[in-house]
């Protein structure tokens, strides 16, 4: 039997199409919290005053020396989930096999990072822009009175903490176990519909055709 065919193997390759298909991270994602209420300003034109203070937010919520360290923590514990939920699916009689999975998603992971540390700037950038599209000069004022403060400070500097904490990470824990067993029906499914497909294209096909 070819090696690349065995029951082990498939089952590597399911688990790397989950990984990816699920999320796996290819960069991190600052995230803010969601709101109800309408943005401030629906305009994409900046006002120089609300970017001047759009940046010093960031800077002081997320300072430069800090960020890698920031999204790379946010990476890991996605990768680490991930691996986690896709763990069901591995064969428990081909070690090789999985090792090869766990090489690949360490070498994956690592080159992730080496492309998401170049587009850093840019995607702070944008945060940057982002804060002062959507809150008025008023607001943002009001945001880094707040972030000048050791509170303030604190709660940047604790916000990617929530999702690592016990009660975050088991739910979504749950989330991504419920997803990735989704993967492998809805696999047979879609092979099911080509299989139909393929058979109705050939029976309507004359013998000629043929």
């Amino acid at each position: 039997m070819n090696p690349l065919t065995s029951r082990g193997f498939l089952a590597v390759r399911f688990a790397a199409t989950a990984f990816l298909a699920l999320g796996a991270p290819l960069t991190a994602k600052a995230q803010e919290a969601g709101s109800d209420a309408t943005p401030a300003s629906a305009s994409t034109e900046i006002a120089p005053t609300a970017l001047i203070l759009a940046r010093e937010i960031v800077a002081i919520g997320y300072p430069e020396e800090d960020r890698e360290t920031l999204f790379f923590g946010t990476m890991d514990q996605a990768v680490d989930q991930m691996r986690a939920a896709i763990g069901p699916s591995l064969p428990s009689d081909d070690p090789g096999a999985v090792a090869i999975l766990d090489d690949w998603i360490l070498e994956y992971t690592e080159a992730s990072k080496t492309v998401l540390r170049k587009h850093i700037p840019d995607i702070m950038a944008g945060m940057e822009e982002a804060y002062a599209t959507i809150f008025t000069v008023e607001e943002l004022r009001d945001i880094l009175t707040f972030v000048r403060t050791p509170s303030g400070q604190r709660y940047f500097e604790l916000s990617p903490a929530i999702t690592g904490s016990k009660r975050f990470a088991e739910a979504n824990q749950r989330y991504l176990d419920e997803s990735v067993a989704l993967l492998g029906p809805a696999r047979s499914d879609l092979m099911e519909r080509i299989d139909a497909y393929m058979a109705e294209q050939k029976a309507s096909k004359g013998p000629a055709d043929t």
